[in-house]
């Protein structure tokens, strides 16, 4: 017994089934009295036959109507009708990441929007003390507005030991992406659990094919608990050496052997990723031409492709700076005395009749000075003891040949012109430029790593 299409189940009205799964079927529904739409989960009524079901669906609801997070969908409302329990939930228009793969392999863009958005959300949820217990594909929605979100909390359970429930209800999970402790039926599990099911869904991502698979999900089960997981290199040889073993840490049979918390994982693996030789361009090539199930075609990235873009435009304009800045400082070590010349040709551009000499001591001195004057008649001397003596009178015109040795040519006080203050500030820092180019030259090795912690991938 399910619901039937253009009923109504209580306030809303059962528009068309989008979605089944081992828990149930999913609706797609309208609530009149608030304008919008929700999905509603309906339990399989196998679920009814145990008998703790009902205090548990309760529980469970509770628990994850609670969350509230961008990256997780949140539960508006749950009740019970005819015997079928069902939880009404945000409708998100979009697909599942599980049709996103069926269709092409993830560029590396959307890689690390799945690692950031699930993340984000079970770290979360895991503060909260909720575990998610079934993270795949499936349940990673992707909106209209390429925003996801972590769907499914339906197997959540208080992580507190108090609070668990039995471990028999523990086994509940996808054969594939379960985890070795999910799979034998403990109930003492942990986070941990959740990050080797996202562990499993990352190297899947990845590598382009999950780790284990069989024909039957006992023999899958099987592999988790006891198989190590195929070495990432052998299926795709762009896997980088780091990478590769962030994959396997979080695989771990061992849950002490796996990283402590989500948070931890996310950035082992974003390290790796960058530290992987300049791995963003290669990891970009191998996970866009990876064949996933069959998908052979490249995809195009053109997300990646303007980031990186973005990220050659500055380094080229740095370097250009740094080129520009290092020409002015050699041109002043090189050039002779280029800060005068400089001064001179401003000067002398400025006004052509008045020539200031500028010497690097900053002393100026007019080139033109007044020639020695001629004695006049009525000119008088002294002689060597002091007695005036009467000049001779001169000719009007003058002897060159035979001048006057005891008479003192006078000088005309020098012209000093001042330049305006902007173009005396440039030339008075310009002794600073080679020191500045200095610094310049001894950075130049720190700039790349400064810049590549700055700019981010997106």
């Amino acid at each position: 017994m399910s619901f039937k299409v253009d009923g109504n189940i209580g306030p809303y009205h059962i528009l068309e089934q989008i979605g089944e799964g081992g828990m149930g079927a999913v609706f797609k529904a309208y609530h009149p009295a608030l304008d919008r739409y929700v999905a509603i989960k309906v339990i399989h009524p196998a679920f009814r036959e145990e008998q703790t079901f009902i205090a548990r669906f309760q529980r469970e609801a509770r628990v994850v109507a609670r969350l509230e997070h961008p990256n997780i969908v949140p539960i508006y409302d749950y009740a019970e009708y005819k015997g079928l329990v069902y939880l009404v939930m945000k409708f998100i228009e979009g697909n599942t990441l599980k049709d996103r793969l069926a269709q092409r392999p993830l560029n590396l863009y959307e890689i690390f929007q799945v690692v950031d958005s699930v993340g984000s959300a079970l770290a979360y949820a895991h503060s909260q003390g909720v575990l998610h217990r079934d993270i795949k594909p499936s349940n990673v929605l992707i909106g209209v507005n390429d925003i996801m979100y972590l769907a499914d909390f339906g197997l959540a359970r208080i992580a507190h030991a108090e609070a668990s429930t039995l471990s028999s209800e523990s086994a509940l999970g996808t054969p594939h992406y379960v985890s070795p402790e999910q799979a034998m039926g403990r109930n003492n599990l942990d986070k941990r659990t959740d990050i080797y099911s996202f562990g499993v869904m990352l190297y899947e991502l990845i590598v382009g094919q999950a780790p284990f698979s069989s024909k039957t999900g006992y023999a899958i089960i099987h592999d988790h608990i006891y198989t190590p997981p195929p070495f990432p290199h052998t299926l795709n040889p762009n896997v980088s050496e780091s990478v590769e073993q962030v994959l396997l840490t979080a695989l771990a049979k061992d849950p002490n052997d796996r990283f402590e918390n989500v948070d931890q994982m996310v950035m082992a693996l974003k390290t790796a990723w960058l530290n992987a030789n300049g791995a963003t361009q290669k990891f970009t090539s191998s996970v866009a031409s990876m064949a996933y199930r069959g998908a052979t075609s490249n995809e195009d990235l053109p997300a990646v492709k303007k980031s990186t873009s973005q990220k050659k435009r500055r380094m080229e304009w740095l370097y250009i700076l740094v080129g520009i800045a290092l020409g002015i400082g050699l041109a002043f070590s090189l050039v002779p005395n280029l800060r005068g010349r400089l001064y001179r040709a401003i000067m002398s551009a400025r006004s052509p009749a008045t020539l200031v000499e500028f010497t690097p001591t900053g002393q100026e001195t007019n080139s033109e000075t007044t020639p020695p004057p001629e004695l006049t008649p009525n000119a008088q001397r002294t002689d060597n003891q002091g007695t005036a003596v009467a000049a001779t009178p001169t000719p009007n015109s003058t002897n060159t040949s035979a001048p006057n040795p005891t008479a003192r040519p006078t000088q005309t006080a020098p012209i000093v012109v001042t330049p305006p203050p902007v173009i005396a500030t440039v030339i008075n820092q310009a002794t600073v430029i080679p020191t500045v180019i200095e610094t310049l030259i001894n950075q130049v090795t720190v700039i790349p790593p400064i810049i590549s912690s700055v700019l981010p991938l997106p």
